[in-house]
């Protein structure tokens, strides 16, 4: 077997014997087709992001042979997409979704490497460490999110003979978009500012800062600037990196306008670097001050702990009203909450404005998201760990989530993903409120006020037996439920509420809704609610002139959908009934929702397992 002269393949090759990958167990390393549908659906609002970038390089490389595929930070294919007879012949070694080409299962290969290297990287024909492989060449790029961390791998793949290098650097160049694009979209209020270097450019550096100044993240180019140190993020202040950029910092009329700053580097020269604000999101009033400055009054709660309070909260829907009067009664008891509600719908705003109206509100708000976390880094990060208690371990040890909120509020989202071993764990810690560290002996005793969040039906799941009664029992208390984006009637109010903000970010005049982006607004499902819709709309309206949002500017998999999806009541009480009997008018609807199980189960009044279930048996049926 010739072994490969790069350093970093000689390295994987080495692991990968270490972790003795072979062809038998690695083409067993798939997901069935519900256990994908369900690992996926917990990743639909990222997807949603990938797909222009998706169908953008498919569409290159359809006519070439080659396909591009998306992987998670596990390994899994969430989709490829491309030349449909190289699709075809792939499959015979899983190039597909749901199978996990971590380096650990299938050896050297450009998509489980990167995730160990995190560097873009290409493996080409026999640098691939099994000889199955051999016929592929891969080139991947990683995709960073705004905090550093890896969230995805964008790989290219195609028959060896037709690798050329440039392949590397188009993959590359498409993933530093979406990470430039993960950034400027976040919720975050923010300014984004944008450093382009005058001599031997080639990326510019993107950073958020907050209100205060403090730099909150950054693309790619921003991170080497924090000399790739992801736990300064939130300590340093903008003006330590960038000379004489107090000037940027206050609002400006022009924002984009690019003024040369020294930027300091580490060796402590100075270079000069464009430099100008891309959007600002902080409130109006708010400008962020070197830290010499002395910091102007705030009320204490909502603009010191950056959470968004009540007050924050627009909404004249009655569905929608009803829930928050619930919530603010909810706020001034030690009760558990479990607030209800589809992704984007508000959950965990709800949660802040909870927590700042209760008594706990100037204790800690901590946050996690318990289907985002794999199984082995759970229950550690929850109840924290001693030091040495495992490979990696901090030597300090690290408080969890349970320590890190004591005497204040503890924000458990998407329970329901949580897996039952942890959910004995935290049956045990709800009796008494006593945590025990991983690799520790010592009780530690918590105060906590507990909030939670799922967008699935928790007693359907307790019904299914993948949730315990006993724990749902405890954390029931009160539960709010939020209603989706498509059945409030203030959504064209609340999305002319987001153009105010909008026209501060992007330092434009007043912008106004077409009738035709009216009617799309007031039409479409939104099944990203909303802050589906936000995003949305920043996008329309950056593309907009003159102040005028039509229906076009909005973003294309909105419109292509909405085309192709019919309204509600299009669908027939005789159509649901026959659904409802296991009958094939299922998958119409399921076709017609865009392939969204959510949608489809909503639509038809039936539930999203019901759906999995009768879709199954059709596909079996028909021997697909």
């Amino acid at each position: 077997m010739l072994e490969p002269t790069n350093a970093l393949l000689k390295k994987s090759w080495e692991r990968s014997r270490i972790n003795g990958v072979n062809a038998l167990t690695a083409k067993d390393a798939i997901l069935e087709e519900t256990q994908f549908r369900q690992y996926r659906e917990q990743k639909e609002e990222f997807m949603r992001t990938m797909d222009p970038t998706m169908e953008r390089l498919a569409y290159w490389l359809k006519s070439s042979y080659s396909i591009v595929a998306l992987c998670d930070t596990s390994g899994y294919i969430l989709e490829s997409k491309g030349d449909p007879v190289f699709l075809k012949d792939t499959e015979k070694i899983q190039v597909h979704h749901g199978a996990c080409w971590s380096e650990q299962v299938r050896g050297t290969n450009s998509a489980g490497t990167v995730i160990v290297e995190q560097k873009p990287l290409a493996v080409v024909g026999k640098d691939h460490y099994l000889d199955s492989n051999h016929m592929l060449y891969c080139a991947a790029s990683p995709i960073f999110g705004p905090q550093g961390e890896l969230v995805a791998v964008l790989d290219i793949s195609g028959h060896a003979a037709m690798y050329h290098p440039s392949l590397l650097g188009m993959v590359d160049v498409m993933a530093r978009k979406v990470e430039d694009w993960l950034l400027i979209h976040r919720p975050d209020r923010q300014m984004v500012i944008s450093l382009y270097p005058e001599k031997n450019a080639k990326h510019h550096a993107l950073l958020a800062v907050n209100q205060d100044g403090i730099v909150t993240g950054g693309n790619r180019e921003a991170h080497q600037l924090l000399r790739g140190n992801r736990q300064r993020l939130g300590q340093v202040h903008v003006t330590e990196l960038v000379a004489d950029i107090e000037s940027l910092l206050g609002r400006q009329k022009d924002i984009s306008t690019p003024r040369s700053l020294p930027l300091l580097t580490k060796g402590g020269g100075e270079h000069h670097w464009q430099a100008s604000v891309l959007l600002d999101t902080r409130p109006p009033q708010i400008a962020a001050s070197p830290p010499s400055s002395k910091p102007k009054a705030r009320p204490l709660r909502a603009n010191r702990t950056g959470l968004t309070s009540f007050d924050d909260l627009y909404g004249t829907d009655d569905a929608f009203l009803a829930a928050i009067r619930l919530a603010k009664r909810a706020a001034k008891t030690e009760y558990t909450v479990m607030l209800f509600g589809e992704s984007g719908s508000g959950k965990d705003v709800v949660s802040q404005a909870i927590h700042l109206a209760s008594e706990r509100a100037d204790k800690p708000f901590v946050a996690i998201n318990c289907g985002a976390i794999p199984k082995s880094l759970l229950e550690s990060e929850l109840f924290g760990y001693e030091p040495g208690a495992f490979t990696g371990a901090k030597q300090t040890g690290q408080p969890g989530k349970f320590e890190q909120a004591h005497q204040g509020t503890l924000f458990l989202d998407e329970i329901a993903e949580m897996p039952s071993e942890m959910q004995v764990a935290l049956l045990r810690v709800l009796q008494d409120f006593t945590v025990y560290r991983v690799g520790g002996t010592k009780p530690i005793h918590v105060d906590v006020r507990i909030i939670t969040a799922t967008h699935t039906d928790l007693w359907q799941k307790v019904q299914e037996g993948s949730f315990r009664a006993d724990l749902f029992y405890r954390l029931q208390g009160v539960q709010v439920t939020l209603p989706p984006l498509r059945e409030r009637a203030d959504r064209l109010q609340l999305a002319q509420l987001l153009l105010h903000g909008i026209e501060a970010q992007l330092g434009t005049g007043p912008l106004a809704l077409g009738t035709s982006a009216k009617k799309l607004i007031e039409s479409y499902s939104w099944p990203g609610n909303v802050r589906q819709l936000a995003a949305a709309l920043r996008e329309a309206a950056f593309l907009s002139e003159g102040g005028k949002i039509e229906r076009e500017r909005f973003p294309a998999y909105i419109l292509s959908s909405f085309s192709a999806k019919p309204a509600e009541g299009q669908i027939s009480d005789a159509q649901k009934e026959r659904t409802q009997s296991g009958k094939s008018d299922m998958v119409d609807v399921f076709l017609q929702t865009g392939g969204n199980i959510s949608e489809t189960a909503r639509i038809l009044g039936i539930g999203r397992n019901t759906v999995y279930r009768k879709l199954k048996k059709l596909m079996e049926k028909d021997g697909t």
